[in-house]
């Protein structure tokens, strides 16, 4: 197999991959060969380590495999893999300077595709030995046994804000995956169309008036933030608790919806499906102001170049944006050999290393580092100053925005509600009721 980096081939028997429609696939060997060789490969190491081989470590060469999730409506092309080798090498290239021996070969995934995908390899013993992929996914894996819990070390207790650890343990104690870094929601706005970014939901409408065009996403999820502007995010989240509402709480939900569907009706302000389409049609111009992850910045710096430009979520006349930020984990595949295990499991301690999330940080200006110890260096980068506020805004509605974070069925049935809303099938007043209904019941 040869590792996607360039570097010379390595032999795998059982792990070897083939590219079929342009993803990145494992072929499957028979499971007495799998076996016989992890028993021959056994009996080698005994024999190295009754021979005093010290250096087995960083001499032996060692395949990782990596699953690496990709948004549901991304294509797995060239670009996208070519982004997703870029991110991974970021980190891995480091981690070779200890460990010059190991490589690591990229998989991607769609989202959706991710669960089946590996409970078809792992009945095979062809599981990766790392995924990479979101916390709500990370627990959702380890809930249903794809993945193994990580054991935490005393170093990346120590180098991971306990605010962002609780994200990815599951009420049983056990730890999904190791925070990696942490993408904050922020707007991103073509620099040739928009001098100055619209710093409040007014000077938004202002701007698509004026001819600006600008993009939101329907998707509950990615929308939400819009709810902290203007001052709804409360009530939605004590309706999340099962808690009563009183009148002035759902009128405030009331008043956001009813933001939301005339806000569909402005010129040059248009919904669509989710924040990757939002993307795309920035990247190509076609669109002027979105709101966006900061994951994106990469692919949008290669469209856009200098004319990218970014900043927090507008406000709104009664509180401030409440952004959803993206933390990326690292979790433990359950097929790897007794050396992998331990080579993904450094590489998951090492990750929280300061000195590497200071130098990613300031080398992407993209993410915001999880180890509370690394400052954001503000003062050297604008994107990471805009990352910053975005990141205290998000912390300011910290508690609301949890009780009402999910994935799965849930959220989808309240994206569901939002559609026929911004597009004047329902009103306002019946999704209030329908949607602290689905609140409540998830509680």
């Amino acid at each position: 197999v040869l590792a996607s980096s360039g570097t010379e081939a390595v032999q795998c028997v059982g792990h070897a991959r083939k590219e079929e429609n342009g993803q990145l696939r494992m072929a499957p060997a028979s499971r007495p060969l799998i076996v016989n060789l992890r028993i021959t490969a056994g009996l080698l190491l005994v024999a190295l380590a009754l021979s005093s081989c010290s250096a087995l470590s960083t001499a032996t060469p060692v395949m990782l495999y990596v699953a690496m999730v990709i948004g549901k409506d991304d294509r797995i092309s060239s670009d996208t893999q070519k982004d997703a080798r870029q991110r991974v090498d970021l980190i891995v290239s480091n981690f070779q300077k200890l460990y010059p021996n190991v490589q690591v070969q990229l998989a991607l995934y769609r989202r959706s595709m991710l669960m089946a995908e590996l409970r078809s390899r792992s009945e095979a013993d062809l599981g990766p030995d790392l995924v990479l992929t979101d916390a709500q996914q990370a627990k959702a894996l380890l809930h249903e046994g794809l993945t193994d819990p990580l054991p935490q070390t005393e170093r990346s207790s120590k180098q991971t804000d306990p605010g962002i650890l609780k994200h990815v343990r599951l009420q049983d104690g056990r730890l999904a995956g190791q925070p990696l870094v942490l993408y904050p929601q922020i707007a991103c706005f073509n620099t040739q169309a928009i001098a100055a970014p619209p710093q409040t939901l007014n000077e938004l409408l202002q701007v698509g008036a004026a001819g600006a065009r600008v993009g939101l996403s329907v998707a509950m999820n990615e929308v939400l933030w819009t709810a902290g502007s203007l001052n709804a995010l409360p009530a939605l989240a004590a309706a999340a608790r099962n808690q009563s509402l009183s009148a002035d709480q759902r009128d405030r939900i009331t008043g956001w919806l009813t933001w939301l569907q005339q806000a569909s009706n402005q010129r040059n302000l248009t919904f669509f499906e989710n924040q990757g389409q939002l993307t795309t049609l920035l990247g190509n111009r076609e669109l002027d102001w979105i709101s966006c992850t900061s994951d994106m910045l990469f692919r949008l710096k290669d469209r856009l170049g200098d004319d990218l430009g970014i900043a927090p979520l507008p406000s709104g006349p009664n509180g401030s944006a409440a952004p959803m930020n993206l933390l990326r984990v690292l979790a433990l595949g359950k097929d790897s050999s007794a050396h992998q295990r331990s080579i993904a499991i450094a590489l998951s301690d090492y990750v929280t290393n300061p000195l590497l999330q200071r130098n990613l940080s300031l080398l992407s200006t993209s993410f915001v580092p999880v180890n509370p110890d690394v400052m954001i260096a503000t003062k050297s980068s604008k994107n990471l100053a805009a990352l910053e506020l975005a990141l205290k805004d998000s912390q300011i509605q910290g508690d609301n925005l949890t009780a009402i974070e999910g994935d799965g069925p849930t959220t989808e049935t309240m994206t569901n509600l939002l559609i026929p809303l911004v597009f004047g099938v329902s009103q306002p007043q019946t999704t209030t009721d329908e949607l602290i209904s689905i609140l409540s019941q998830e509680s």
